[in-house]
């Protein structure tokens, strides 16, 4: 079997990117973090750190050995967590992972709603990229996941779609925000904060761009919708945002318009594969639909 403490060296080392920094971390000698490396490399027949420049580098296969020795100390991080917290107490009923755009927005107002009804819930909520929202939902780090539409057919399950329109956002003195309704056609002229091309509303902007006969100026990208928002209600330019995102502008003084000839923002709900909704999570999907009807 491999050894706990030497998976621990080989953890720490990469964090530490040396073993003098593990060694001090794990409170033992510089020799002793060797031995460990080496004996966890004899039992995995791997080879896993070379020197280059008097420091130690990963290979390729301590690399790929990394990601699921993360995983694992991650599931251990998290069974300490719960341990504690049942200690204390305060054990979490429902843990969250969610795309920015509804970890700032609709969650945040679910929660308040929820614990107004049952003081007693207790929520972990997370915000992340959508693709590590499957991730942490796949490996049951988290029992529930609000994030983009994915063909990631293993370890999931899909609970719900929900479709949304899409709406253009403007800082309060931009010229277009005299219009009732936008459209692509209208931000010919003007300057444009857009998504990352990575993101699915980057994508979709950069697909209906590349249908018109003139593109519009691109000034600024992002992934987050925070920051397109942030850089819009600074002057930088117009963008195209989901409806929660463009709640939390128009709160913050910004201006929001309808916007034609974009197929609707979409967001799934997933859970992890097999896994049965207990009544705690029934309840606050109950109550996310309540906060979901006033957009």
């Amino acid at each position: 079997m491999l050894s706990q403490r030497a998976l621990e060296a080989f953890h720490t080392v990469l964090e530490c990117g040396s073993v003098s920094g593990a060694a001090e971390i794990m409170h033992v000698s510089q020799p002793a973090v060797s031995r460990l490396i080496r004996d966890l490399e004899t039992r995995t027949g791997l080879r896993l750190f070379t020197r280059f420049g008097g420091r130690i580098v990963p290979t390729t296969e301590a690399r790929q050995l990394a990601v699921e020795v993360e995983r694992a100390f991650v599931g251990l991080s998290a069974i300490e967590k719960t341990a504690r917290d049942i200690r204390l107490g305060k054990q979490s009923t429902v843990s969250i992972a969610a795309m920015p755009a509804l970890a700032h927005s609709i969650l945040p107002d679910t929660m308040v709603d929820l614990l107004a009804k049952r003081p007693d819930f207790r929520i972990s909520l997370e915000s992340m990229q959508t693709h590590n929202v499957i991730r942490r939902v796949a490996t049951r780090q988290s029992q529930l996941g609000f994030t983009s539409p994915t063909r990631h057919e293993h370890d999931i399950d899909l609970i719900r779609t929900i479709e949304l329109p899409y709406l253009c956002i403007l800082s309060a003195d931009h010229p277009l925000a005299a219009h009732d309704q936008l459209s692509f056609d209208d931000f010919l002229g003007h300057s444009v904060v857009a998504f990352a091309d990575n993101t699915a509303t980057g994508s979709m902007m950069n697909r209906a761009f590349a249908q018109m006969k003139q593109s519009p100026d691109i000034v600024a990208r992002s992934h987050l919708s925070t920051i397109v928002s942030a850089l819009v209600l600074r002057g930088l330019g117009v963008s195209l945002v989901d409806p929660f995102t463009a709640r939390v502008h128009a709160d913050h003084g910004g201006v929001v318009r309808p916007f034609q000839g974009t197929p609707p923002f979409r967001l799934a709900i997933i859970r992890p594969r097999g896994m049965v909704l207990g009544a705690d999570l029934e309840v606050l999907l109950e109550t996310f639909e309540g906060c979901l009807a006033s957009y």
